[in-house]
């Protein structure tokens, strides 16, 4: 009988041992794992941690790629040098703008995965920043002009004849503006007496008129702002001419920039997130990506119920159960429970410890298999991307160290005061 009982001991230590065990392992899962990932600030703080906001503009929107959206973001306007693109796009799109999108993103994101909301938006309203570009274009065309220079036209006659040289001239500056490049040098009008300009403006503005490199609302354009050209001109303000011919001819090329983004957007001028990471990977669509992020949800929430209250209580029931198998025998109600959470704790502070060290290259070798796969996705977003998710895996393997040492801490305690019960014994008969 005595046999017979110390098998079942054994047999019940051993289910208790497993119970501490699955439960430790739920705990860390719970606590570490879905604590964090069902808060938006995890989120927030991470992407703000890697320099997100300003790697946007310096790195992404300059991708080699992404060259033709960020210049119909420019209104298709010429711009060369990288950093004028860079100070273009911060004006268009305040990195606030940017992490005020973003963050609103996570938000309705993270209120989807907690059940608060039933429909999944995630997007970027670009609504502001596509309002944004006509006014920064058109200062920045500006001071362009303003760095003109002026060369002297030299000796010319004021006549018909002799007004169609320079002429042709400004044509080809106004026309060069028509698509969108920004003239570096242009004959002076203060060099010609006021006559001579007079005959010129009558000459290249017919000319430019009848051009047919000019669209339709150009020449409108043109039409309505005759009058606004012509005082500058014939007061030799070359630049203050320029700059109204700008409105006219560049104007209608950043309009027509800006309906070709707003033909990717949906409704409200949102950049749909979900739908360009469809269009990015061949291989799922949109309902399917939706449907991934609903399972997810389902699973988070199925754990969720489950608790880390539950999860504990195996943990501190099971090693109290343990102790009262071997009731009572003070030191066995404190050594099996006491190896049992030093195993236990010892198993997970070493699989934390590899973690850290294994997480982020294994990470990182997904991220490159999965560029290798979905080809289309721009270097820039891939090397943005993979920065932003290696620091979240090693975030979330930070949080199986601690309290794995814990236990197994509280394990080893309990297992060295197991060496000591004879001690206790003498002031408490009923063990022994």
């Amino acid at each position: 009988m005595g046999c017979l009982f110390s098998i079942i001991r054994a047999a019940a230590g051993l289910v208790l041992g497993v119970v501490i065990f699955v439960g430790f392992l739920l705990f860390l899962i719970l606590n570490n794992f879905s604590d964090q990932l069902l808060s938006a600030d995890f989120y927030k703080d991470t992407i703000a941690a890697e320099g997100t906001y300003n790697r946007i503009y310096d790195e992404v929107l300059v991708d080699d790629e992404l060259k033709e959206k960020t210049a119909e973001l420019l209104g298709d306007i010429k711009v060369v040098d990288h950093q004028e693109i860079v100070d273009l796009l911060r004006e268009i799109m305040p990195p606030s703008y940017i992490q005020q999108e973003i963050e609103g993103t996570i938000d309705r994101t993270i209120g989807y995965i907690n059940e608060e909301v039933d429909v999944l938006e995630a997007y970027i309203d670009l609504t502001v920043p596509l309002d944004n570009v006509k006014p920064v274009m058109f200062a920045y065309i500006d001071g362009r002009l303003d760095q003109l220079r002026m060369d002297n036209p030299g000796s010319v006659s004021c006549s018909v004849n002799g007004m169609i040289d320079l002429a042709d001239e400004y044509l080809a500056k106004y026309i060069a503006i028509s698509g969108g490049e920004i003239p570096l040098a242009m004959p002076s009008l203060q060099a010609l007496d006021p006559l001579c300009r007079q005959l010129l403006f009558a000459t290249s503005f017919d000319l430019l008129l009848a051009s047919p490199d000019l669209s339709q609302d150009m020449v409108q354009g043109l039409r309505s702002s005759r009058e606004a050209m012509r005082t500058p001109f014939e007061g030799g303000d070359t630049i203050g001419v320029l700059k109204e011919a700008a409105r006219a001819l560049a104007g209608p090329l950043i309009d027509a920039a800006i309906v070709a983004v707003r033909e990717d957007l949906s409704e409200g001028d949102r950049l749909d997130l979900i739908r360009q990471i469809a269009e990015w990977d061949d291989d799922a669509t949109e309902a399917e990506i939706r449907s991934d992020i609903s399972d997810g949800r389902d699973w988070l929430s199925s754990a969720r119920n489950f608790g880390d209250l539950t999860s504990l209580i195996m943990v501190i029931g099971g090693a109290v159960l343990m102790g009262l198998v071997f009731f009572p025998t003070l030191s066995g109600m404190l050594r099996w429970p006491g190896i049992a959470l030093l195993i236990t704790g010892a198993f997970f502070f070493v699989v934390g410890k590899i973690a850290e060290n294994q997480v982020p290259d294994r990470l990182t070798a997904v991220i490159e298999t999965g560029a290798d796969k979905v080809s289309s996705v721009p270097p820039s977003v891939t090397d943005l991307g993979g920065d932003i998710l290696l620091s979240f895996g090693s975030q979330l393997t930070d949080g199986f160290v601690a309290p794995s040492l814990t236990l197994l801490v509280l394990g080893a305690i309990l297992l060295g005061s197991s060496f000591f019960t004879v001690i206790i014994g003498k002031f408490i008969p009923i063990v022994k």
